[in-house]
């Protein structure tokens, strides 16, 4: 068995993770009472978390998780495409829907190919769970709040905020990703730099603006030389 892996399903596949894909898969089934869309739901449900297991065990690449995935979906989207050009041809299945999944399977392979000639994987095991980010992005909040009364130090911030001096600069390092919040002054030898916020980035528009360019950037990452 690949290292590590044992110690990484003891830990993700508790109790508490799996009832909530139990009760959702009983009340896809019993809202739609159909057979064939709680099969394709469990398979997907299983293949989401077979991903997720790979990619949080150390000792396994996630760009070889990455190339899995991508051949996975090539082929058997490419599958799906001939069963619906040739035996399910009279029945007017949605042949566009596998032709689509086709280009991204073709993209996730693409995407690995990038990782591997960059030495780098898109999808670090140390990448922070759903969970964890929707807390930064909470304390990222509270932070901006208090930004938006005028600039403040890490401690300051901490104190208004209530939080860890550590939390804060948790979510300090993902506001000033894009230049929402952006250090007053160079010198960060000591707590007394301050850190202020961009108001043009602030606001709907900005948010859709700001993350438009970001899943553009990497939509195409994998076409950029």
């Amino acid at each position: 068995m690949v290292p590590g892996l044992a110690e990484t399903l003891r830990e993700r596949f508790t109790i508490r993770h799996l009832l909530p894909h139990a009760a959702f898969l009983a009340l896809a089934y019993g809202i739609t009472r159909s057979t064939d869309i709680l099969i394709a739901l469990t398979i997907a449900l299983v293949l989401g978390e077979t991903v997720e297991t790979l990619r949080e065990t150390p000792a396994i690449d996630n760009r070889w998780v990455q190339s899995g995935i991508g051949v996975f979906v090539t082929v058997g989207s490419l599958t799906w495409l001939a069963y619906e050009l040739t035996i399910a041809a009279n029945t007017g299945g949605p042949a566009w829907f596998p032709a689509l999944m086709i280009l991204a399977g073709l993209w996730f392979l693409l995407d690995a190919r990038k990782d591997f000639a960059e030495g780098k994987s898109s999808y670090p095991s140390d990448t922070m769970d759903t969970s964890e980010m929707m807390l930064v992005m909470n304390h990222g909040h509270l932070v901006v709040e208090e930004l938006k009364e005028g600039s403040k130090t890490v401690t300051e911030l901490a104190e208004r905020c209530d939080l860890t001096e550590s939390r804060v600069r948790e979510a300090l390092d993902v506001a000033t990703d894009d230049g929402m919040v952006y250090p007053v002054s160079e010198d960060s030898r000591d707590d007394t730099e301050r850190y202020a916020l961009d108001e043009s980035k602030v606001g709907g528009v900005a948010f859709i603006r700001s993350n438009g360019k970001r899943i553009i950037r990497r939509l195409t990452r994998p076409l950029r030389s």
